[in-house]
């Protein structure tokens, strides 16, 4: 079905019932069998809220006590969406019974929560129970406002249903004498209600509700610009659907526009006619506004007939009418509600600016955090690269210059042992020192060099220089790690140190002990490296070695990693090489 801005479109599938003569009977009088044993859920304010509706078309009290009953179940249940269609439920009875001031109320309370909600139709709902209010206590200015705000939503989010929004603008443009945008407005509506194919069909219920709310509109702009035959055109157009239907409100407001019109064309008889036939309805007594625009009217009549007793009659019931709506207690309530929710709005917009300029701080905060944060990931990023840069070039230089002089070095001694060979032994000593710069040379390039900082290339290097070391000796070599070793990044100063240390184990091994086989084995255990180097070879007496210089490599290279390390030697049981230190 589709949607509509304000109550006079409302709950048009309760109307169908009761235009079927169902609604009043059976189907009513099971839903309040039903309300009365349903569990106290989102189904029973649903409930209640379809009893209030069926009753503000016939007994708006009613449908005041059954709004009021889902209001209450909704905020205990505090259910937003469940609070604001009950109060548009309470809205139509309220607005029927002629409770302005409460009316008023209950919308200024409903709009909040339909921003809440997010919804632009509630919002737009609300906005026009809002303009009802203002222009029933006869702020017809601030009524504009409101109806306007309905409008723009309308456009944005709802251009199928924009004729009912120009339908309901008309009443405000009467009530401010603005009679050429009240017919403009209305002229507007059947307009874009016929473009819709959707909505001007003889077919379905809820689009010969919305035709003939249009007519009857366009009767009220018609009379209001004297244009007295196509009012009565119009009201009498929607006047035979309203008379077959339990739509009694707009019945009455149907009679009263055709017996307004009788009047200003001269016709008392008419005029009187349908004016009395308001009086007769069931729910004139509780629909104060329709009836006090009658007797009003009747009073007008029979002065111009020179019924003094007739007019003043009518009179009198308009003036006890008038001050029952407008009366001095009521417009405090109004003036209270007014207050009362102006200081509510001020409360939480000092409430949401003051959340708002707390959100900003930590968001500020956060986005120093943050740029901190990223300033320090560049600059070190930045270090890495330049110290990587730093080392590659070093790598470079020491292997094309250095590199290059020593071999050149070398090259020459084995040239000058040719030539002059009284000088060999000084050139073959020479030419091994060379040979040991270079070796070591190498060492050094290869831990500065960046691209060898995974694990992965320490253990292949070490593995290769064991493997050539221990061959030569006709030594069997076993070499095993541990696989998840692999994925490590060393730094250049842990590499250098395990690497060096690792070679001058090898070495003792392959010059001094006269072993079968070395066996390396390197693992990992609780984020610490260990690694053992053992031989089956003649061992030694540790306590010289400790006593003399021989330790000092492996102190050295221990320290600067600080690492445990340990060397066990007894005779003829071989020697093992142990080295532990903590990774990350």
């Amino acid at each position: 079905m589709r949607k509509v801005i304000l109550h006079i479109f409302m709950v048009s599938s309760l109307a169908l019932l009761a235009y079927s003569g169902f609604a009043q009977n059976a189907w009513i009088d099971s839903l309040k069998k039903v309300v009365v044993t349903e569990k106290a859920d989102t189904n029973k304010i649903l409930t209640l809220q379809h009893i209030s509706n069926y009753y503000s078309f016939n007994n708006p009290d009613s449908g005041i006590l059954y709004a009021k009953e889902a209001i209450a179940l909704a905020e205990k249940l505090e259910y937003d969406r469940g609070i604001f269609w009950s109060i548009v439920s309470l809205d139509h009875s309220l607005y029927i019974s002629g409770n302005y001031s409460l009316e008023l109320e209950y919308a200024l309370k409903a709009l909040p929560i339909a921003k809440r909600l997010n919804d632009q139709y509630a919002i737009g709902w609300s906005n026009g129970m809002i303009c009802d209010s203002y222009l029933s206590l006869g702020d017809f200015n601030t009524g504009m406002i409101y109806i306007r705000e309905v409008l723009k939503i309308m456009k944005q989010s709802f251009p199928d249903e924009l004729f009912s929004g120009y339908a309901v603008i008309v009443p405000t443009y009467v009530a401010l004498h603005q009679y050429d945008s009240a017919l403009i407005c209305a002229r507007k509506s059947l307009a874009l209600l016929k473009e819709n194919p959707g909505l001007y069909n003889e077919d379905y219920w809820d689009s010969k509700c919305a035709k003939n709310q249009v007519y009857m509109y366009l009767g009220e702009a018609f009379e209001a610009n004297a244009y007295y035959d196509s009012a009565l055109f119009y009201y009498k157009k929607c006047l035979p659907f309203y008379e077959n239907v339990q739509l009694a409100t707009y019945r009455v407001d149907t009679y009263n526009g055709i017996a307004k019109v009788y009047k200003e064309k001269n016709n008392p008889d008419s005029a009187t006619w349908y004016a009395k036939k308001v009086l007769t309805e069931r729910i004139i007594d509780s629909y104060p506004a329709a009836k006090l625009k009658t007797t009003s009217l009747l009073a007008d009549i029979y002065e111009s007939q020179k019924n003094a007793d007739s007019s003043l009659k009518y009179l009198k019931m308009t003036v006890g009418l008038r001050d029952g709506i407008y009366n001095r207690e009521k417009t405090t309530a109004f003036q209270n509600s007014l207050l009362k929710e102006q200081g509510k709005q001020k409360e939480i917009q000092a409430v949401t600016i003051a959340l708002q300029n707390r959100y900003r701080m930590y968001l500020l905060i956060g986005l120093i955090i943050i740029s901190i944060i990223i300033a320090a990931i560049v600059i070190r990023n930045r270090r890495i690269k330049q110290m990587q840069k730093m080392r590659n070039s070093i790598a470079d230089d020491l292997h094309d210059d250095i590199g290059s002089s020593l071999s050149s070095i070398s090259i020459m001694s084995e040239l000058a042992k040719a030539k002059s060979p009284q000088a060999e032994p000084l050139l073959a000593s020479i030419s091994e020192n060379t040979s040991a710069i270079q070796e070591n040379m190498s060492d050094i390039i290869w831990a500065v060099n960046p691209q060898n900082d995974r694990f992965e290339n320490v253990l292949q290097r070490m593995n290769l220089f064991a493997a050539e070391i221990l061959e030569a000796k006709n030594i069997q070599f076993e070499f095993t790690s541990d696989p998840s070793l692999a994925a490590y990044r060393f730094t250049m100063k842990q590499r250098k140190n395990l690497y060096l240390f690792f070679k001058e184990a090898i070495n003792n091994a392959a010059k001094y002990s006269d072993a079968g086989k070395v066996f390396v084995r390197i693992n990992k255990k609780d984020n610490h490296v260990e690694m053992n180097i053992s031989d089956n070879g003649k061992g030694f007496d540790t306590t010289g070695m400790f006593n003399g210089n021989g330790l000092n490599t492996f102190k050295k290279r221990a320290e600067e990693l600080n690492a445990e390390f340990k060397i066990s030697s007894p005779v003829n049981e071989g020697t093992t090489v142990q080295l532990k230190f903590k990774i990350t």
